[in-house]
C-alpha cells in the first residue's frame, strides 16, 4: 500500500492515518486481518465501486466516491459480511464506524486527498 495520507473537506482534516490500496492485491486485502480502526484510520480503495465485508471483525462506514473525490453514498455501520455498491463510484473511502456522523460527510460534498 502507499504511504499514509489525510483526508480533508474545506481545509480541516477530516482522517488522519489513510492508506490508499492502488493496486488489485492491496484492494484484495483491504482491511481483512485488522482487529479495528482508529478514528482517525482509513483505507482509500481507488478504482474501487464496490466491497464486501466478508470476514470483518469491526463494523465500518463506507464512502463512495467520483473521480474528483466528491461523495455520492455513504454507508455507516456496515457490518461483516456485507456488500455495498454504487454506481458511478471510483474510489472508496473505509473508515471506522461512526466516522461519517462525526465528520457529518453527505453526498456532495468533495473531499481532498493530501500526502502527509
Amino acid at each position: 500500500m502507499k504511504p499514509a495520507g489525510m483526508i480533508c473537506h474545506d481545509g480541516q482534516v477530516l482522517w488522519s492515518e489513510v492508506q490508499m490500496a492502488a493496486n488489485f492485491f492491496d484492494r484484495l486485502q483491504g482491511l481483512l486481518g485488522k482487529a479495528e480502526l482508529s478514528s482517525q484510520q482509513g483505507l482509500l480503495l481507488t478504482a474501487c465501486g464496490s466491497v464486501h465485508t466478508v470476514g470483518m471483525r469491526f463494523p465500518i462506514d463506507v464512502i463512495f466516491l467520483d473521480a474528483d473525490l466528491r461523495v455520492l453514498a455513504c454507508h455507516s455501520g456496515v457490518s461483516a459480511w456485507r456488500m455495498k455498491s454504487c454506481r458511478g463510484a471510483c474510489a472508496t473511502l473505509e473508515v471506522a464506524a461512526v466516522g461519517v456522523a462525526r465528520h457529518r460527510v453527505v453526498p456532495g460534498q468533495c473531499l481532498r486527498w493530501q500526502k502527509a
